[in-house]
């Protein structure tokens, strides 16, 4: 029943707007001024051009190009036709996205709405006269901004019916989220109006060229963008573990071929008695382990710091731009950490040995700090288990 009294106010407000439009178009009716026909049939190709390759930058946020457009065609040829140019255009984008009659004809009304009160705006402000001063860019800025704003504002009165929030709730987050884009393309919009004033005819024509070539860059480069997203994407998940989250081996080979001075120390942890744990409980079981093994262990690093998988239950920490007495620090915590783990379905608590190496201080060599660390973890399982040790020289120390 809800939904349907929702869908109920949906169509009704759509109606609504559809009859306002109708009405106010039939009111300030003002016809085509005498040999403004070549100048409408340019900027009408032009919106809808413009309209059909507007870019996605997310999800949310998409920059259109078509609203430079607008002011000139206002100026050009007045209310009437600018209202009719918005009627096409919203039936074009209508069908296009293949939508319902009655959302085509909401979105052509209220872009003509938007038309309309552009238009008025700019006819009782004065227009533009032949001088450009300070008080014709005004003008010009006063009426784009009541385009948008009438626009963003129609379109979040049936936002807010069809999520249930309030006109002014939804109007501020789309405000907030796109008004960049509209500002920009409307601000192009005022140099475009001027650029015809000046050369008329011709200038039209030259500047509707610029924004195809400028649409078609802002396309490209958000293919491109979206497609270094998508590559990185990938990337990364070719160096996560899937089952524990951490990275994995691949991610720290390609550290170790990557030449560096950088200071880092390495935790080397293996879980001691692991194979009695699986054996004991189940490899389920032992999969849950190593999985609240990462989340304590990523808990008690720094965001920048890196966990690996190096291979069943042994893990590598990178612990960028700290010393081994820091590092030290971070293996008690997370011994301590895991002293504190509790489970209902195994009673032994989780324990680990760790090893420590730094650089540069034990080598500056990164596979031959990843072996120090490696020994060292090793000499902490013979110092018997759950224990630390740090590399020191040709032996470890506790």
């Amino acid at each position: 029943m809800q939904a349907r009294d929702v869908q109920c106010r949906l169509k009704r407000n759509m109606e609504v707007v559809i009859l306002v439009a109708a009405v106010l178009g039939v009111i300030f009716y003002s016809g085509f001024p005498a040999g403004t026909w070549p100048y409408f049939l340019v900027l009408l190709a032009l919106q809808v051009y413009l309209q059909g390759v507007s870019v996605n930058i997310d999800e949310r946020t998409v920059i259109s190009l078509g609203t430079a457009a607008v002011l000139p065609t206002i100026y050009l040829t007045g209310a009437t036709p600018a209202m009719l140019a918005s009627v096409i255009l919203g039936i074009s984008d209508g069908v296009r996205s293949k939508k319902d009659w009655r959302r085509t004809a909401f979105n052509s009304a209220q872009l003509a709405l938007s038309s309309l009160g552009g238009a008025l705006t700019f006819r009782y402000l004065g227009g533009l006269s032949e001088s450009i001063g300070l008080w014709q860019i005004a003008v010009a800025t006063v009426a784009i901004m009541v385009y948008i704003t009438l626009n963003i504002a129609l379109v979040c009165r049936i936002g807010a019916v069809w999520k249930g929030v309030s006109w002014w709730t939804q109007f501020r987050t789309v405000i907030m989220r796109g008004i960049y884009s509209s500002l920009s393309s409307g601000f192009i919009g005022i140099i475009f109006t001027f650029f015809v004033k000046g050369f008329g005819f011709w200038g039209l024509a030259a500047f509707s060229l610029l924004l195809v070539n400028l649409s078609g860059l802002l396309k490209a480069a958000a293919e491109i963008s979206a497609e270094r997203a998508l590559r990185q994407e990938l990337e990364k998940e070719l160096v996560i573990d899937e089952m524990t989250g951490a990275y994995n081996c691949r991610f720290l080979n390609n550290w170790l071929s990557r030449p560096s001075d950088e200071k880092i120390s390495l935790l080397f942890l293996d879980i001691d008695d692991f194979s009695v744990f699986n054996n004991t409980y189940g490899h389920a079981e032992g999969d849950k382990v190593l999985q609240q093994l990462v989340e304590t262990i990523s808990a008690n690093v720094r965001e920048g710091d890196h966990v690996i998988r190096y291979g069943g239950d042994e893990f590598v920490v990178f612990l960028q731009d700290m010393d081994s007495a820091g590092a030290r620090q971070v293996a008690e915590r997370i011994v301590q950490s895991l002293a504190a783990l509790d489970s209902p379905t195994w009673k032994e608590p989780i324990t680990v040995s760790i090893g420590i190496a730094a650089k540069p201080e034990q080598t500056t060599d990164k596979r031959e700090l990843l072996l120090f660390a490696d020994h060292a973890m090793y000499l902490a399982k013979d110092a018997g288990k759950n224990t630390i040790r740090m590399w020191s020289g040709s032996k470890s120390s506790a």
